[in-house]
């Protein structure tokens, strides 16, 4: 067994996987890799034991003190099983390399975690979402989440030359499952994208080019100084301005604000909110042509999400084939049936 040191292990293992895994997913596993090295410090692989890795957990699933002096609350069960999953992936990874051969997790297992329903707003809420937005781009950009159902990155790295408005084509780029796709464009999200490009090429002052972001970063207001006619000098404000080489940052804000504008929460909401409730719209659509049912319309729906599987689309809308057939056989009709007259006389003249 070599002398390789917990630090090297995992700078190896997460280079392994960028080549593997999308830059998103390899830099989430190095995160939680390299504070549980900055907590358990550098030491040699061959002498990391089970009980190193328990007193990790232990230690996190309660208030504790981060590396940077920081009082945290205890995590909850689903960042417990997160980096437990992580973790489990590099001690494989370490055990192939012969770096260690003890079951590093034999004392560590997953936690419970409490399924609850999410937000998800109804086709007439997102309408008054996005027609209570002010600004063009945001406008855009809330549109374009709500026909394509796509993730917050994915809309970020959107550029001009990506829309189609011809053809009706969307070219996407699925980081997360290392794919391209032609998406359609709606015939509502035509009109948006047509509306905010003229605007995008007025605020810029130039055509746009085809290397441009789609919702590029937006300047905050700037104060100047200027000259008066009488001599002494004034402070103004300078308006925002687009900057077409860098993308628009913080979806999640975009969305919480027009949530806000319709009385909806907003705390741990963002793209994915949106994305949720025009996947089930989608699916609820789809499932109610008899010919197609739930099987169809959720490998569609699938489809449409770039999920990998139908349990992931499934659990994602909060719906399984059981539970559906469960809804329609129950809902608003009798679930004990009476008993016949003769059925209830008989009862009652049983003798005790």
């Amino acid at each position: 067994m070599s002398f390789v040191i917990l630090s090297e292990a995992v700078e190896e293992y997460l280079t392994m996987r960028r080549a593997r895994y999308s830059e998103a997913t390899v830099n989430g596993e190095g995160q939680v890799l390299r504070r549980f090295v900055a907590t358990k410090g550098d030491i040699q692989m061959r002498h990391l034991t089970p009980e190193h890795v328990e007193a990790w957990f232990m230690n996190l699933i309660q208030p504790h003190t981060d590396r940077s002096g920081v009082h945290r609350p205890a995590i909850q069960a689903a960042s417990h099983n997160f980096y437990m999953a992580r973790l489990k992936s590099f001690f494989a990874y370490c055990a192939r390399r012969h770096l260690t051969r003890a079951d590093l997790l034999a004392h560590v297992t997953p936690m419970k975690v409490p399924r609850k329903i999410r937000q998800q707003p109804s086709p007439a809420v997102l309408w008054a979402m996005l027609d209570r937005v002010c600004d063009p781009r945001d406008r855009a950009l809330l549109a374009t989440a709500m026909n394509t159902g796509m993730r917050s990155g994915e809309i970020a790295r959107l550029r001009v030359g990506d829309v189609d408005l011809e053809t009706l084509t969307l070219r996407v780029d699925i980081k997360k499952s290392l794919i391209e796709d032609d998406m359609p464009i709606t015939s509502d999200l035509a009109t948006e994208l047509r509306a905010w490009m003229v605007s995008y090429a007025l605020g810029i002052e130039r055509p746009l080019l085809p290397d441009d972001h789609l919702f590029p970063a937006l300047t905050g207001p700037r104060y100047r100084w200027r000259v008066t006619v009488d001599g002494p000098k004034e402070k103004y404000q300078t308006p925002s301005t687009y900057v077409p080489h860098r993308p628009a940052t913080k979806l999640h804000r975009i969305v919480q604000s027009a949530l806000r504008q319709v009385g909806l929460p907003t705390k741990h909401e963002g793209v994915h909110t949106i994305r949720r409730a025009v996947a089930r719209h989608f699916y609820d659509s789809l499932a109610a042509d008899p010919k197609r049912g739930h099987d169809g319309a959720i490998r569609v729906v699938m489809t449409w999400l770039h999920h990998t599987n139908v349990s992931t689309t499934e659990t994602y809308l909060g719906i399984t084939s059981e539970r559906k057939v469960r809804d329609e056989s129950l809902r608003g009709r009798s679930f004990l049936p009476r008993p016949a007259i003769a059925d209830v006389i008989s009862i009652n003249h049983r003798p005790a």
